[in-house]
């Protein structure tokens, strides 16, 4: 009977092991730097039909990450740069932007790491779409770092 329970326990603490990641995700040092979008889609919550990619319609992003602290510069064409700056935090695979002055609240990313290339995912920003009106949407970005 001892050697069942055992052979179970071994195998429970197996199966837990597995389950949990082993990596810690980027390091930060690892995602300072200058980031420059390829991508940046806006799709509206209310409708996730509804979508725009500003980089491809001409706009620039950048994100900036220093040691705790960002600057997001989105540019229009023929407009003047919005800025926004404050705080970043990251944990195992989600990239906090928790901004002191700009057009959005905090904002939560899926994020990964390959090589010089960051993928953000699922973060909550307002965006003006067709109807003129600023709406919630999730800001999803292909980021290449210069």
């Amino acid at each position: 009977m001892r050697t069942k329970v055992a052979i179970i326990l071994v195998g429970l603490v197996a199966l837990t092991a597995g389950g949990c990641k082993s990596s810690t995700g980027p390091s930060a040092q690892s995602l300072m730097g200058t980031w420059h979008a390829t991508k940046a889609e806006y799709v509206s919550v209310a409708n996730s039909n509804t979508k725009v990619d500003i980089i491809a319609q001409g706009s620039t992003l950048t994100l900036v990450l220093d040691a705790s602290t960002f600057v997001l510069t989105v540019t229009d064409p023929g407009a003047n740069p919005v800025v926004s700056n404050g705080t970043w935090s990251k944990s195992l695979d989600t990239l906090t932007l928790v901004p002191s002055t700009g057009w959005f609240g905090e904002s939560q990313f899926d994020m990964s790491l390959n090589g010089d290339q960051l993928t953000l995912t699922g973060g909550h920003m307002p965006h003006v779409f067709s109807s003129g009106n600023s709406e919630e949407a999730i800001l999803n970005l292909i980021l290449v770092r210069q």
